[in-house]
């Protein structure tokens, strides 16, 4: 059952008017309070795909993961001339896709492909040309979905490189590299032309 609004019953004749105005406004200024205090308890989330490259653990926001495979189920090539961070290319779903090895990339120790190396169909907007843009990233495997609390997010260690710095939102509490894709995928270099 509702209550009546108290200002309803309150006229400009009753003498205590003013004070039970004030009582009211000031409930509902606590009210108002504790809604803010929740919405500032919310802390936002990121729901993360985790895998490895090497001795590296690294995570990607699921939104921009279109699709996991394991790369051994599938035909895929070499390049012939490619740059060494280009493993090959694969077909999904009669779309051919680009290999890319962040790992060689970024200058990180060469792995070879195993048995349980993965493909990460990503999925992105290159932020300087508006351009959508799609990719796979080869990794060592795929371990586990994790949800992060972006707030808690530190900046990466100082003895990580700084071009790999430049493509990290942060480190977890578990030392998981964030990747951040948007400026992987805004970076002219990893699109490859023909003649390059």
């Amino acid at each position: 059952m509702t209550q009546p609004d108290k200002t309803a019953q309150i006229t400009a004749k009753d003498p205590e008017a003013p004070d039970a105005v004030r009582q009211i406004l000031e409930e509902r200024a606590r009210l108002l309070a504790r809604t803010t205090e929740k919405k500032e308890d919310r802390k936002e989330t990121l729901e993360v795909q985790a895998f490895h490259l090497g001795t590296e653990y690294l995570g990607v926001p699921t939104a921009m993961v279109q699709e996991i495979q394991i790369l051994r189920v599938h035909r895929w090539s070499r390049v012939p001339c490619a740059p060494p961070f280009i493993v090959g290319v694969v077909n999904l779903r009669g779309r051919i896709y680009s290999i890319m090895d962040l790992a060689a990339y970024w200058g990180l120790p060469a792995r070879p492909v195993s048995e349980n190396s993965h493909i990460l169909l990503v999925k992105g907007v290159n932020r300087s040309n508006n351009k959508e843009i799609e990719l796979t990233l080869i990794t060592d495997d795929c371990s586990e979905v994790q949800l992060i609390t972006v707030d808690e997010l530190r900046p990466p260690p100082s003895t990580i490189s700084a071009k790999v710095q430049g493509y990290l939102r942060g480190v977890t509490q578990d030392m998981m590299l964030m990747i951040d894709l948007e400026s992987l995928l805004a970076d002219p270099d990893i699109v490859v032309s023909e003649g390059e």
